[in-house]
């Protein structure tokens, strides 16, 4: 990886090669997040900025610093804490406002293009109905909360792009350890904890609560979990309940590029061959035992 520090004016320059370092990317986090210790030779100055290039020399992040810490002594050292420019978009409040007949144009327009994106992807359709943004929300919700409701996909910041297209990257990664990516262990887990096995919605004038979802797995499974919704999608509930109840953690040596939602596979001697599966969350770590990378993957 080669790490540029930038400056409030701009100015990127060259940062020394890290102590430590860790960058996480997770499908249910708008932002990335990044820490880093670098050696220090002199005062870096103040630095606002933070651009990670791959051995590819890809951007794999480029980031608004959080925190910058200088300190002499038995090590010298500069620390940094960073995310992602979708950050920006989760620390800023939305003005509270209802829109008649929206759209992804009017939205993008309103609460991620004065933040420095220069454009969009998704359906720009204009929806009948309304849709309220309250007090207390942030840019991120407001914009996250119409493209879930309308276009029932999750965005996600791709360089200066507010990606709401709902599309997969292109391409398959195979762990296997004969005959694909390397690894160095890998797990399977069962979070049973997370299942839901029904929701219920409140319905009516009298405001009963119904049964609106059932989780046949988690009925199978002889798990018994309710919620209660005054409003929502109860079926988008279940689903999320039973994809965060399963995942697969797969540990490789060295730098690995994957990008979320790229479709993947496992195949190994012990576990035997996992299909239908996607990255949910990559971690690369640099550290006293050397580069790893994480991968976590979802049905």
């Amino acid at each position: 990886m080669t790490y540029v520090g930038v400056t409030p004016q701009g100015v990127g320059f060259l940062l020394p090669p890290p102590v430590s370092a860790r960058m996480i990317c997770g499908e249910d986090a708008p932002a990335d997040g990044f820490t880093g210790t670098f050696p220090l030779f002199k005062s870096a100055g103040l630095l606002t900025g933070i651009k990670i290039y791959n051995k590819n020399q890809g951007l794999c992040f480029d980031g608004i610093v959080d925190e910058q810490k200088e300190s002499s002594g038995a090590g010298r050292k500069l620390t940094l804490a960073a995310r992602s420019h979708a950050a920006v978009l989760l620390d800023n409040e939305a003005i509270p406002q209802t829109y008649c007949m929206p759209s992804l144009k009017t939205v993008f327009e309103r609460h991620v293009k004065p933040y420095g994106f220069s454009g969009f992807l998704g359906d720009g359709r204009v929806f009948s109905g309304t849709y309220t943004v309250t007090k207390g929300m942030s840019e991120w919700q407001a914009a996250a909360g119409f493209c879930s409701r309308f276009l029932k996909v999750t965005p996600r910041i791709t360089a200066d792009t507010f990606d709401a297209s709902g599309e997969k990257p292109q391409g398959e990664l195979l762990f296997d350890n004969a005959a694909g990516i390397a690894y160095t262990s890998l797990s399977v887990e069962n979070l049973f904890c997370n299942l839901l096995s029904e929701v219920l919605v409140k319905s009516g004038s009298a405001g009963n609560y119904c049964s609106a979802a059932r989780s046949g797995q988690a009925e199978l499974l002889g798990i018994r979990r309710r919620r209660c919704l005054a409003q929502g999608d109860a079926d988008g509930l279940i689903r999320a309940a039973e994809k965060k109840a399963y995942r697969v953690a797969v540990d490789c040596p060295g730098e690995i590029t994957g990008s979320l939602f790229t479709a993947a596979k496992v195949r190994d001697t012990a576990l035997g061959f996992i299909e239908n599966l996607y990255v949910s969350q990559t971690e690369y770590r640099l550290g006293d035992d050397g580069e790893s990378t994480r991968f976590l993957l979802r049905r």
